[in-house]
């Protein structure tokens, strides 16, 4: 990297969204990351976004810098309008003037720039593979917003190489600009009480329970696993289960997925080992994850699992859907079922129920942040080099 005078500056835009809980943790880990790998190298990182913004960055070297409204020349903004021009950029317009070279992560660059590089992040291509799920307008319009960002910006992120396949084969004439950077769990970076406080006890939950911990969205696939609990009650064997996650969809409008779930728990006779808590705090979604027995991830399409690699980061054992995406990331996981074969996740569930002990266990989860710390160091170099790269 050549030197220079003043330091580098580099900007990371605020991903926090209300509908999509996982933008907030992403932003909050790419600061964690590049915070701890940044001392000596002479870059000053900013947040750009919105003031109150609730990111827990207070002890981060970080600035967080508020997005200010770009100016106008007089007549310039009617001027636009008449000429279908879009509208200048708040973000763009702050990166300037506090003089950041490097944006990221970038979900879509609707103007063209000047003197700023940007690195695009592309967190999947669902509704490539899953069109079902989306609006024909939606697929539409994350086609022609991939392709400009994959057109404009310096270099795209990707979070797996599954997800590299799959930008390959959307954009092939970008293919050289896709990078490949893994994000960890931000449990890598916080020391769980080894006092376990409890939602165990305060949701009246039994000691040793299943977990699936998403967003009841309509490819996190739920009802089949209220499904193998409803064939493994058949055959004897109750497992209780806990699901947590926002119980809505914008996709969803009518929340027709959480409706079903409900609905199947309560035809199906299982309600008395099935606990739906809908959204619950970060900090009781770690105690649950902790005391968990097993986290299943039923899944029928992710970029990167932050599930999953939170379960990673407490060493507790996991069950998959069979996703290349969960291949790469959980080679380790106990077992993986096809998506649309809740049979074969309650086999999986049977043969290893009598085994599996609830949490939390000390010792593995000790072994496991450390090496999920290690990882989230890697994380953090691998976009610092990214970044020095378009800023090259």
């Amino acid at each position: 990297m050549p030197q220079r005078s003043a330091a580098y500056r580099y900007g990371i835009v605020d991903n926090s969204s209300g509908r999509w809980t996982a933008g907030a943790i992403y932003t909050q880990i790419l600061i964690r990351s590049l915070a701890a790998v940044c001392k000596g190298e002479r870059v000053q990182l900013h947040l750009l976004g919105n003031q109150g913004s609730d990111l827990d960055i207070a002890q981060l070297p970080v600035t967080v810098t508020p997005l200010k409204s770009p100016h106008y020349y007089r007549g310039e903004w009617r001027l636009r309008q008449l000429l279908g021009l879009p509208e200048k950029s708040g973000l763009f317009h702050t990166a300037s003037e506090n003089q950041i070279s490097v944006l990221l992560p970038l979900s879509d660059i609707p103007v063209k720039l000047r003197g700023i590089r940007t690195i695009g992040w592309i967190p999947d291509f669902q509704h490539l593979y899953l069109p079902q799920y989306f609006s024909l307008q939606e697929c539409q319009n994350r086609n022609i917003i991939y392709r400009r960002l994959a057109e404009r910006a310096s270099l795209v992120m990707l979070s797996s190489r599954n997800a590299i396949e799959h930008f390959d084969a959307f954009v092939p004439a970008q293919t050289h600009k896709a990078r490949l950077a893994s994000f960890p769990s931000l449990l890598a970076f916080e020391s769980p009480s080894p006092k376990l406080v409890s939602a165990r006890s305060r949701f009246h939950l039994p000691e040793k329970f299943a977990l699936v911990a998403n967003q009841f969205w309509q490819h996190k696939n739920h009802l089949q696993v209220v499904e193998a609990l409803v064939r493994l009650r058949r055959k004897g064997l109750r497992i209780p289960l806990v699901m947590t996650g926002l119980p809505a969809d914008y996709r969803d409008p009518s929340n027709r997925v959480i409706s079903q779930v409900l609905q199947a728990v309560a035809a199906e006779g299982v309600g008395d080992q099935l606990s739906i808590l809908g959204l619950v705090t970060s900090s009781d979604l770690l105690s649950l994850m902790r005391t968990a027995a097993v986290v299943i991830q039923p899944s029928r399409f992710e970029g990167w699992s932050t599930t999953v690699q939170d379960a990673k980061a407490l060493g507790r054992p996991l069950l998959c859907s069979d996703i290349p995406v969960h291949r790469e990331q959980a080679p380790e996981a106990l077992g993986f079922f096809p998506c649309d074969r809740p049979d074969i996740l309650g086999d999986l569930l049977a043969s290893h129920w009598s085994v599996l002990e609830p949490g939390p266990c000390l010792a593995s989860e000790e072994g496991a942040r450390a090496k999920e710390h290690t990882f989230a160091l890697e994380h953090g170099r691998r976009v610092l080099n990214i970044c020095q790269e378009a800023d090259a």
